[in-house]
Parts: structure tokens; sequence; C-alpha cells
């Protein structure tokens, strides 16, 4: 610690408060200091008498701050005897951490300098967290971009420039829409804030499958994308769902073909079939028809597995999708005298996601509730604000599910089994709904009681939050 102060009265008293806990150097003048702080390097604090003839204490901090020392800069206590706001703003703004009006007692100015120690350590610590990232970023697998506060790149290490095919020079500044044009500012903010996947980009011949995180070193720079080679893993899923949709194509075909056979023969253009023929092929009709459904859903399965890189992503008022799917399901339910509800919190409900795919999991939802509400039941429909969410929910006063069966319902090949209703289905429906509303960055779930029905629910993002994410702005500069 160096004590620069012209008055010896005022360098031993200082001396005094803290020569107890400290190393303490003393220098008359800032010019003397400055000397030995070229040929030495700095001290952890410097304690500067504001006024003194020649290098005066403001004047050192401004020449340090102003980037006049090489090495880590020290922390600045000001001794002064200036007391209007004016000029302690005036100090401050020169680059002292912190300041001491004289006279001032001891123990003051000993707290003062241990506080700027401890500031001292945390910095350190944090420089230390930074560098600790930028080489973690320097020598990672996958092509890793710092994005800085307004969207500029401000580091990349050489998977990136070998990807981007550019060195950094050229990189470093320029807007990360320019370097990543298919990615835009509200797609990376989102995704930052919700884990939302983003969709693949191309550079090149690769494909690349982006992640936005903010890491430790990076609270006030920005964020980090990483891009993760997929090109491989593309083509091999691209195959397989051509060789599923084969599959599909060539068993509905024969089955389509044996439906229409049954119909015809249902309609008696076969002649006079006994009545347990009739009945067998109403059977066998049934069976056919639920694997035809088995086989879409299945196809539908496969397809989810590269739904998430392959989402639009573009504004779907929910309130608009709800009553289209009511209105499709209107002569359903007069044929059973059911009736659904809707209750809005809101005339317009807005997220962002792949509108198809959310039809497709409102439809799957309100489909299984007309399927397991008895004849006059009620079936009610609510969108409603959760916080940063959409949460909207189908209700339905069927039978209702058993505790024990709840945790499973979204797995894999799973349906109620105790549901009190006759009812068909593959088990896949529910978990495509969990895979589509996952990719979109929600969460699904179910409440029931036996006897009393069950509800059934989703959350999304509400498109109003999406630029919320820390340090990310709505647009470049």
């Amino acid at each position: 610690m160096w004590i620069v102060d012209d008055s010896p009265l005022d360098i031993e008293r200082a001396q005094r408060a803290l020569a107890d806990r400290y190393a303490v150097e003393t220098f008359s003048d800032g010019s003397a200091m400055l000397e030995q702080l070229a040929a030495r390097g700095a001290p952890d604090v410097l304690v500067l008498d504001w006024v003194m003839p020649g290098v005066s204490g403001i004047e050192v901090c401004r020449f340090l701050r102003a980037g006049g020392m090489v090495g880590p800069r020290p922390a600045i206590l000001l001794l002064t005897m200036q007391t209007e706001t004016q000029q302690i703003v005036e100090g401050l703004a020169a680059g002292a951490n912190d300041y001491v009006v004289k006279p001032y007692a001891g123990p003051e100015l000993q707290a003062r300098v241990d506080a700027l120690v401890r500031w001292n350590g945390l910095l350190e610590r944090a420089q230390r967290a930074e560098a600790n990232v930028v080489q973690l970023l320097e020598y990672a697998p996958d092509p890793l971009i710092r994005v800085d506060s307004v969207c500029r790149v401000s580091n990349v290490n050489a998977e990136a420039q070998r990807a981007l095919g550019e060195d950094a020079p050229a990189l470093l500044g320029r807007p990360i829409t320019d370097v990543l044009p298919s990615l835009t500012v509200r797609a990376m903010s989102d995704a930052a804030r919700t884990s939302l996947p983003l969709l693949d980009i191309q550079i090149g011949e690769q494909l690349f499958s982006p992640t936005v995180r903010s890491l430790p070193g990076d609270a006030d720079a920005g964020f980090t994308i990483a891009l993760r080679d997929v090109t491989e893993r593309r083509q091999k899923e691209s195959r397989r769902l051509d060789f599923y949709s084969m599959i599909a194509h060539d068993l509905r075909s024969p089955l389509g073909a044996m439906l229409m056979r049954i119909e015809m023969m249902l309609r008696g253009r076969r002649g006079v079939l006994p009545a347990e023929v009739i009945g067998d092929l109403r059977k066998m009709d049934g069976h056919m028809r639920r694997l035809v459904e088995l086989i879409n859903d299945f196809l539908d399965f496969a397809q989810m597995e590269e739904a998430a890189h392959k989402m639009e992503r573009s504004r779907v008022d929910l309130a608009e999708l709800i009553a289209e799917i009511v209105d499709d399901f209107k002569p359903l339910v007069e044929n059973t005298s059911q009736a659904i509800t809707v209750d809005l919190s809101q005339k317009e409900i807005v997220s962002l996601g792949d509108r198809r795919r959310l039809q497709q999991v409102l439809t799957n939802l309100v489909a299984n509730a007309i399927k397991f509400t008895p004849p006059g039941g009620n079936i009610v429909i609510r969108a409603r604000a959760i916080g940063r969410w959409w949460e909207v929910s189908v209700d339905d006063d069927g039978p209702g599910i058993s505790p024990e069966v709840l945790p499973q319902l979204f797995q894999r090949y799973t349906r109620a089994p105790d549901r009190e209703v006759a009812a068909s289905g593959t088990g896949l429906g529910l978990l495509i709904v969990r895979e589509i509303v996952e990719a979109h960055g929600g969460t699904v779930g179910v409440d029931s009681t036996r006897g009393k029905g069950s509800r059934f629910w989703f959350r999304l993002p509400a498109e109003d939050h999406v630029d919320d994410a820390a340090g990310l702005p709505a647009a470049l500069p």
C-alpha cells in the first residue's frame, strides 16, 4: 500500500492507522510515486491526497484510469478537504474508488482501506473467472461466439473461425445478425430466456444447431452462442424418417384396400350376410382402423424427433386458435349433447411458435376430453396468464384418473388403464403433446380426481416477455 501526501503530519497519521495491517510506503508528491509505479508496478491500494504541488492526486487518478499504466490498476482512496457534492462527484468521476474527508479518524481510514482491499480481491476473482471462461471458449470442441450487450461479436474461438471461414479480426465488432443472418435477435433472446430450441442454421455445406446461454463471464457482456455440428445426425434422421414414411405408406395402402372391401360387404354389395358375419366384419373394421391410427401416430411421433429444429417461429394467437378448434368440434359435440365452454382471460393470447403444431396439441387434448366425457357432459377450455407464461387447460367431467396413473400419462405408449369409458388409442397422443410443448420451451401437466373429471394443461412463454432476457436488446443499434 502506498500513501502519497505532501504533508508529513498527514502521512504520519495515515501510517499510524494502517501500519498494523498493511506494508506501507510513503511518497511526498505524485511524480515520485509515478516513477516508482512505472518501475515496480502498482500496489493493491493507493491513498492519494487530492491537492499536492506538482502532480495532484486528482491528476494521478485521471492518468491511471485513462490507460497511463500497464498491468493491474490499484484501488484509489482520495484524501480531500472537499465537501461539496460537485467536487466529490468530480473526484469519483476521475477514477477514485472512494474518498475520506480530512481531518479523519484513524478507524475510518482503516475501514475504508479494508473495504477497498476486499473489493480488489473480488475484482481479481472475477477477472480470473472471466479468463477461465475465455480459455474454455478457446479450447471448446464446438464453435463458440461471445456477443456483447449490443449484439456485436466480442470473442470467437478457433472452431468458430474455422466454421465461419473468417479469422477473428474480421469477425470482432460485427453485428451477430451479420455473421449469422438466419438468427434474429428476437429468436436469440427467446432462446436465452426459455431454452427454446433454435432452428438449425447452415454455414457452407454444414448444418449447425445453435444454443444461446449466459456463461459466468457474460453477466455484463451479453451471451454466448454455441454451434453444434449436426450435419451427419440430420442426414441420418432424414434417412430414418424416409424409411418410416415408406413403411407407413406400404402398410396403409393394403389396409385402406381391405377397409374399402369390408365397407362394401357391410353395405350389402356382396349379398345378404348372416348377422354373425356382419358382427365379425364390424370388429375387423374397428381393429383395422385402430391399426391405421397406430401407423399415423407412429409416423407423427417419428417426425417429432426432428420437429424441434424445424419448427416455425411465428406469432400465434392462442385465443384465435382455440375458437377455430371449438368450431371444428361443434358438429361432434352436438351429436353427443356435450357442451364446450371457452373461458379466456383476455381477447389476445399471443405466444411464439409453430401454429400447426400448437393446433395439433389443442386438437388432441380437446378430442380426448370429448372421448372421456359422458353424453350431456361439459368441457371447458381456459387460457390465463401465470407470470411470464400462458396456461391453456382443457377440463372434462369424465370418470377421472387414478393418482398412480397420472405420472405415466405423458410417457411413451401409456394410456390410463382404468378409464371407465371404452376408448381406442395408441398411447402416443399425449406423448406427442408433450414433445411439441417442450419443443416450444413449455411444460405440460394433468390434474385429476377419481370420479370428478380431469384437467390437462400446458404452458407456453408469453410473447410479451421474449425480449426480457438480461442484456439482450430488442434490436441492433
